[in-house]
């Protein structure tokens, strides 16, 4: 395990589910796109319903502006019908495309969040791919460091990557944490916070802010309610902007629930539940059961 900076102990997401003193469970944590699910899929929606919309006009236009019409002659009919073909392939191509590319990114018939488990006890990191497999991976040989998660009106938004190498100039594979900020030390933090629970144990780490409410999607989907405080929470910091964004927060729970309906709870295979088994009467145990009444 490498990286090159260490910080004061800080866990800077909402994304906690620390089950065991010897397995820490990230719900959300794989693809940093959590609170945002819903964003690009309402867009996806609408341009499917514009389609539709279209293809329904024209199929209304020639059956009852031509065939139940009287006067119609029939001598474009065939053209007509070719023409109506072609639309179709065209509207159906797209909407394959759009689907298959909705699918790819995790917004339709995917999975609800892509968590990751640390287990301390192997020493080992469980990444949740979004093709339903699992990565397997030893923390004392993923090289971790910084990445940039995006950049928005010139400000960069940094996060961190795990790169699984296959040899000292090769990366096999990469996976991410969730967690971004612009702040470089707010994501040192976060690093910190994993790593101390790593190589020091749940006690170190039990109390630090931003543990006290865990997401309760780790075997469910989330409710409506819980679904629409995620998108809500990116404009938290900011009451002005959040009401601005609420029509916009309107279209993107739209395109959430599509994502909700469409997509499956990620449940561990029997070899990972087994070597992360909890143990009776663990006093570390801390999950969504430990959160506030209407917030489990």
């Amino acid at each position: 395990m490498a990286f090159a900076h260490q910080a004061a102990c800080r866990n800077g997401s909402a994304c906690l589910d620390d089950r065991d003193p010897d397995e820490l469970h990230l719900s959300g944590s794989g693809d940093g796109m959590y609170p945002n699910r819903g964003l690009v899929g309402s867009f996806g929606l609408l341009c499917v319903t514009m389609c539709l919309c279209a293809f329904m006009s024209l199929m209304y236009l020639a059956i009852f502006e031509k065939y139940l019409n009287p006067d119609w002659n029939r001598n474009n009919e065939a053209e007509m019908l070719l023409a109506l073909a072609f639309i179709a392939v065209v509207f159906a191509l797209f909407n394959s495309g759009l689907i298959y590319f909705l699918r790819k990114i995790g917004e339709w018939f995917g999975y609800t969040h892509t968590p990751i488990r640390l287990n301390r006890r192997n020493r080992k990191v469980y990444i949740w791919r979004g093709d339903g497999t699992v990565l397997e991976a030893e923390w004392d040989k993923v090289y971790f460091s910084f990445e940039i998660a995006k950049r928005v009106a010139g400000i960069t938004w940094l996060g961190i990557s795990g790169l699984v190498l296959k040899d000292p100039e090769t990366v096999e594979e990469a996976f991410y944490f969730g967690y971004t900020s612009a702040s470089r030390e707010y994501v040192l933090r976060y690093w910190e916070f994993l790593r101390r629970y790593m190589e020091e144990g749940p006690r170190a780490v039990m109390n630090a802010p931003g543990t006290e409410i865990c997401l309760p999607i780790a075997d469910k989907r989330e409710t409506l309610l819980q679904g629409w405080f995620a998108l809500r929470s990116e404009d938290a910091s900011s009451p002005t902007l959040k009401w601005l964004m609420t029509p916009f927060h309107v279209l993107f729970f739209i395109g959430r629930l599509v994502h909700r309906v469409t997509s499956k709870v990620p449940l561990w295979p029997a070899d990972v539940e087994a070597a992360c088994r909890i143990e009776p009467g663990d006093k570390f145990v801390r999950d969504s059961s430990s959160n506030p009444e209407g917030y489990r």
